[in-house]
């Protein structure tokens, strides 16, 4: 199951768009970040392998995602100038919408060497975000724009 790649349906879409089902914030970050490119493996540093794996079956289950038959790219890493933007973009997030309760959240950013490192890191950052008084109510958008961040197209 955490080998495969998923992709959202019209129905996992729109519960992006409009949050009627009443999703936990780990159910609803899974979904978000099941793209239909990468493995569902690249995921578990955010959750241990076990309770994804358990999220990936209750997303199946309501018919918000779908086993995609895409094979995940094997080069579709973000340049490291691109990942280095991705990092400070979080880093300045952090740093203003937690202030003083940012520097352990900033030092695993900055420990981040790859893609797959930083995505464990964003599930973190995300949720650090949502517990936040400053930053509750752009953390979804801010979650989206890293997310698209890592995976647009490298500068031809």
């Amino acid at each position: 199951m955490l080998t495969d790649v998923y992709a959202k349906t019209e129905k996992g879409r729109a519960e992006v768009a409009q949050r009627s089902l009443g999703l936990n914030s780990r159910q609803r970050t899974v979904l978000i970040l099941l793209d239909g490119r990468k493995r569902c493996s690249v995921l578990v540093g955010l959750l241990p392998a076990g309770q994804l794996a358990a999220i990936v079956g209750e997303l199946l289950s309501m018919g918000l995602i779908v086993r995609s038959g895409v094979s995940a790219p094997a080069t579709a890493a973000p340049s490291s100038a691109r990942l280095a933007q991705v990092k400070a973009e979080m880093v300045e997030t952090a740093q203003s919408c937690l202030g003083l309760l940012a520097a352990e959240v900033v030092r695993r950013i900055e420990r981040a060497a790859d893609e797959r490192e930083l995505l464990g890191v964003v599930g973190h950052w995300h949720m650090a975000l949502q517990a936040s008084k400053h930053g509750r109510e752009a953390a979804q958008a801010h979650l989206e724009r890293v997310m698209e961040s890592l995976r647009a197209e490298p500068p031809g």
